[in-house]
């Protein structure tokens, strides 16, 4: 499958970009809002489990509001039957691509610190990732790392999966031991495999990918962690657990994980700070240190921790201890200064954006914009707003409010679609589409479960009117309406078995019904003047005869 084989409304292809084992990705722009997109179209749709794999990554994906979650734009299917996913496009590549910019211990761990700020929001949600590898992080122009390709993902609760059937998904290089032995897998899976990819960054290789698979797979299985360099000796404790055999001997979650990742960053800050008796004694305003960095410097100069800001808040000239006391004071009453002046006025980049995307949100809210458009409605402000602050009251607010109103104006637009026999025509305007795109926010909404039920008891009394005409070809037209929403509604079928001994009752009487003769034609019927002729014919030829 290539760039020229596929069309997508709406979109236009440039270019492949990849492939995998079910699907292809390509390049495309997204003409409505001209943006790069990538789209990843599936391949071998035929295939047991593949379609349905494939949806529900597409679902798993767009569930989820994390900065280092890649984002979801739209899923439909192409005339061909194929289905395709368009998602956010990151042009930097991923961490295979990228690992001589991740190099020493600061930079791994920033990148590993990010993909487990990911897998909180995903194992929150319910969701096991199963294929965390290098391939699968994704760098955006900031630096930002972004984890991708859940096509395999499984949900925590779901007891029914193909690892438990003899299937191992996932790359044996970066699988867990229980994943490689086909073995239930839980959270801990993905702590695992992201605890390979640390140690892949850290020794340069990947030490225990094999020969083969299952040379790998036992690798995993039996190979003890390797000893780290000595200058990596202080994270072998972090190491050990994140690579422990036994789920029950990992980080029971990445929360755990995300804290000792920090215990160790701010170590590293301490251990690579100059000594205070030849800088400027800053050391009892340490609690008012700027927060750490969350985010990385621009690209390409992936720069994961700060030096420069090191270097600018401690590399002061050292001054003698007798103006100490003076400059201590001075200095005291600026930090004061400055920290109510900032308290009270500053706002970062962040609030900044997170401000101006509640007011544009509001703005839809009261423009009736509730859903859609596309990117331009105020439930997927609401949901940017979450991506940057997750816990923001006003963007969960929000996005329960849109989807409320959202729900009713469908129900409002179905109820007006029912009332002029809209059922299910034309496509996109009908009862019918209202009140699924209502179920689609809200599945247990009692008010489009009984439009839908509504739609289905018109077409049977519209069935009804046309059998008590005769009209049976109209009838089935209408049952057969019915069924494509119930198929199994039982009225429904009743009536289509009533139809069916109709229509053989007319053909029954036609075949019975004796043949009449054909009548005569004008020409062919015998008149009295006929007859009169005839009868003189007949005279004068008797008479001629005498």
């Amino acid at each position: 499958m290539n760039s020229s084989d596929i069309q997508v409304p709406g979109y236009t292809i440039h270019s492949a970009i990849g492939h995998g084992g079910m699907a292809s990705v390509f390049l495309a722009t997204q003409e409505s809002l001209n943006r790069k997109v990538a789209i990843k179209v599936l391949r071998n749709r035929d295939e047991t489990g593949v379609g349905e794999r494939f949806i529900n990554e597409a679902r798993y994906i767009a569930s989820l509001n994390s900065p280092h979650v890649i984002t979801i734009y739209d899923i439909s299917t192409l005339e061909n039957g194929d289905c395709y996913i368009a998602m956010e496009f990151i042009a930097c590549g991923d961490l295979t691509e990228n690992f001589e910019n991740v190099s020493g211990v600061e930079a791994a761990l920033e990148v590993i610190r990010q993909v487990a700020l990911g897998l909180v929001v995903v194992h929150d949600s319910g969701i096991i990732h199963r294929d965390v590898k290098p391939k699968n992080i994704l760098f955006r122009k900031d630096g930002t790392a972004v984890l991708t390709d859940f096509g395999i993902a499984k949900e925590i609760d779901n007891a029914s999966d193909l690892t438990q059937a003899g299937f191992s998904l996932g790359s044996p290089s970066y699988s867990s031991p229980e994943q490689a032995q086909c073995h239930p897998i839980d959270l801990t899976t993905d702590i695992y495999s992201l605890g390979v990819v640390l140690l892949e960054l850290l020794l340069g290789y990947n030490p225990f990918k094999g020969d083969s698979h299952t040379g790998t797979a036992l690798n995993h299985i039996q190979l003890p962690v390797p000893t780290l360099p000595e200058e990596f000796d202080h994270l072998t404790p972090l190491v050990q657990r994140m690579l422990a055999k036994s789920p029950e001997e990992r980080y029971p979650s990445c929360r755990e994980l995300l804290a000792d990742i920090e215990r160790i960053l701010e170590a590293d800050d301490g251990a690579h700070r100059a000594e205070p008796a030849t800088l400027f004694p800053l050391a009892p305003f340490r609690r008012f240190h700027l927060p750490r960095i969350r985010r990385l410097p621009s690209w390409p100069e992936l720069k994961f921790r700060r030096p420069w800001f090191r270097s600018s808040l401690w590399a002061f000239p050292a001054i003698s201890t007798k103006n100490l006391r003076g400059g201590l004071a001075a200095m005291a009453g600026s930090v004061v200064i400055a920290a109510v002046y900032f308290g009270a006025f500053y706002q970062t980049e962040t609030e900044r954006e997170i401000e101006h995307l509640l007011h544009r949100a509001e703005q839809s809210m009261e423009a009736g914009r509730y859903m859609a458009p596309i990117a331009d409605n105020a439930h997927e402000l609401y949901r940017q707003v979450l991506k940057l602050e997750k816990t923001n009251l006003k963007a969960i607010w929000g996005v329960k409010t849109a989807e409320q109103k959202q729900v009713e104006a469908y129900l409002v637009q179905a109820a007006q679609a029912l009332g002029e026999r809209r059922l299910q025509r034309p496509d996109g305007d009908n009862a019918l589409h209202y009140y699924r795109q209502a179920l689609a926010i809200d599945a247990k909404n009692a008010r489009a479960r009984t439009g839908i039920r509504d739609v289905i008891q018109e077409y049977i009394r519209l069935a009804r009117t046309e059998m008590s005409e005769s009209d049976y070809s109209e009838a089935n037209y209408y049952v057969d309406s019915g069924l494509n929403i119930a198929p199994n509604n039982a009225l429904l079928l009743s009536l289509r078995d009533e139809l069916e001994r109709r229509q053989e009752q007319v053909l029954v009487r036609q075949r019975e019904q004796p043949q009449r003769r054909p009548a005569k034609t004008r020409e062919e019927t015998p008149t009295v003047r006929t007859y009169i002729r005839s009868a003189l014919d007949k005279l004068r030829d008797k008479l001629g005869g005498n």
